[in-house]
């Protein structure tokens, strides 16, 4: 997605955890972790909008951290105007 990066920062059988980051206005496409067996979403710098589907947006802010049902679709569009920085961890499904 135009205005988005994405870095693994870990990746073991058990836990992944990401480092995204978006340019003020990026949106992460509608998306989901299908692996995933819970989902923490933390916004460490600047604000954004994120949908999770089935409900209303929610405006994050700096330093909030919120729990996504593991596999949900969802997206999210920096609202901000500095870039922002995500950190997500997931719990993956056993194979």
């Amino acid at each position: 997605d135009p205005g988005m990066s994405t870095m693994a920062v870990v990746d073991t059988p058990d836990i992944r955890v990401l480092r995204d980051y978006a340019e003020p206005g990026a949106t992460r496409r509608m998306h989901q972790h299908a692996d995933a067996t819970f989902h923490v979403f933390t916004l460490v710098t600047g604000q954004l909008t994120l949908t999770v589907e089935g409900e209303m947006p929610q405006d994050v802010t700096q330093g909030q951290v919120v729990s996504i049902k593991g596999g949900a679709m969802h997206t999210f569009t920096n609202t901000g105007k500095v870039t922002a920085t995500i950190v997500e961890v997931f719990g993956k499904a056993k194979k």
